[in-house]
């Protein structure tokens, strides 16, 4: 049987951990990060550190690159903080869905 996560809270934002785990560490602001990402300007990186803009595909290449990680990292991140909260929001309905069984 599929279980329907249970989750009290999101997880963190991918922002959440870049701002408090990440910019700290390497000692960058949003600026100096969005520098090292080759971005023309810091909105992005201000937008993500905030929780207010996803992690993109371009910008999981550009994290996994400037902090030798991977771009699948990133975007797992971005998908586990997406599903808890999809999660949460749908628990009734997704609990009233009943599972099929295939025939045979």
């Amino acid at each position: 049987m599929t279980m329907i996560p249970e989750f009290a809270t999101p997880l963190p934002h991918p922002g959440e951990l870049l701002r408090e785990d990440y910019l700290p560490q390497y000692g960058l602001s949003p600026g100096g990060l969005a520098r090292a990402m080759g971005l023309k300007d810091r909105t992005r990186v201000e937008r993500l550190v905030r929780g207010a803009q996803p992690v993109t595909p371009d910008t999981a290449l550009r994290l996994a690159r400037v902090f030798d990680t991977t771009a699948e990292y990133w975007m797992a991140l971005q998908a586990q903080h997406d599903l808890s909260i999809a999660a949460m929001r749908s628990r009734a309905e997704l609990q009233a869905i009943q599972p099929i069984v295939a025939g045979g």
